[in-house]
């Protein structure tokens, strides 16, 4: 029998211990209001999404830009940040 990773009973144990110690799956993505501070949950923050069609050739293209607005005090300055990523070790 050769060494697959089916046939390691030990598959599905380190799975969920990956999940217990990265997460579970959840995202490292967290968002800061310039004024409200960091908002700890996702749905405190609203994206919307705006559509620009552009010529392209002989045809259009549509260009989306993402806003991202505070759910808290309805700011526009809402910033995406890593908390796992710093700019100052990566020199």
């Amino acid at each position: 029998m050769g060494k697959g990773s089916k046939q390691r009973p030990t598959a599905a144990a380190f799975y969920d211990n990956f999940d217990k110690i990265f997460g579970g799956g959840k995202a490292m993505t967290r968002y800061k209001c310039e004024r409200c501070g960091i908002l700890d949950d996702e749905s405190e923050v609203h994206e919307i999404v705006e559509k620009n069609w552009e010529p392209m050739g002989d045809q259009y293209v549509a260009r989306h830009m993402i806003h991202l607005e505070c759910g808290r005090c309805g700011g526009e300055d809402v910033d995406e940040f890593n908390p796992a990523y710093c700019d100052t070790c990566d020199d």
